[in-house]
């Protein structure tokens, strides 16, 4: 790289803008503990207008990148891996038209869920609705939700849509047969989850409102943002597990 385009690209770096104006400010005698310090909140500061103007803008959605956070998506998508998403509601999966609303209505309370086999143990195939049977779509494109019982956005396979007078709305569904043997919906008409989280063994109440995903999958980084589950969520589970084990054992 020639001297002159290095002159030139280095306008492009925001720290650039920094070391001129703000640090002979703020830093005056050079103090590398303070440059450190100056350099770490606008290092901050830029990672937030990244994430929350720049990318945001350009991928169409105010969550553009999540972490893996679960099992749930294997082979797929493993934990640790960011997921980069798009805005757009383009869909496109196997889907099916009802003549009923299905806002606010839980699957099991209009279909029964239809079962097949997966290495060697049960796992939900499809539902039936009516006399006619629809089976999963397995390469329906990934999206991301919010789900209603645990409040977390759940990175799940969006298998079939459903068609309704009030909108279009989808099945979702983790890859991971062996920790994913039902539907994320697959929830009782008035699940106890409602009011207890422990009592629950499904994601979400109800069927995922096409217009209320937080975005679709367009690719993903490996293992990326594994320290960031080890320093948030690892490392508080085995501290509080330690905790809990030290009161037990005096």
């Amino acid at each position: 790289m020639s001297g002159r385009l290095r002159e030139k690209l280095k306008w492009l770096d925001p720290f650039t803008y920094v070391d001129l104006y703000v640090m002979p400010v703020v830093n005056p005698a050079k103090d590398g503990r303070i440059e450190l310090v100056v350099d770490m909140v606008f290092a901050f500061i830029f990672a937030f207008i990244l994430y929350n103007y720049v990318l945001a803008t350009l991928l169409g959605t105010s969550t553009p990148l999540v972490i893996v956070y679960s099992e749930s998506m294997e082979p797929v998508l493993h934990r640790g891996d960011v997921v980069v998403l798009n805005g757009s509601k383009e869909i496109i999966v196997d889907e099916v038209g009802v003549d009923f609303p299905l806002r606010g209505r839980p699957v099991l309370g209009f279909a029964t869920p239809i079962m097949g086999e997966y290495i060697g143990r049960k796992r939900v195939a499809g539902i039936a609705i009516g006399d006619k049977n629809h089976l999963f779509d397995s390469s329906g494109p990934i999206v991301v939700y919010r789900s209603t019982l645990s409040g977390l956005d759940i990175i799940h396979r969006a298998v079939l849509r459903l068609k309704a007078p009030d909108g279009d709305f989808l099945i979702t569904y983790g890859d991971n047969g062996l920790t994913n043997s039902r539907f994320d919906e697959m929830c009782p008409p008035n699940p106890q989850c409602t009011a207890d989280l422990s009592m629950c063994d499904c994601i979400t109440e109800y069927p995922v409102a096409v217009q209320e995903l937080k975005g679709n999958y367009l690719f993903h980084i490996p293992l990326v943002g594994y320290v960031k589950l080890l320093v948030f969520d690892d490392l508080p589970k085995l501290i509080s597990y330690l905790a809990s084990l030290g009161q037990t054992l005096n």
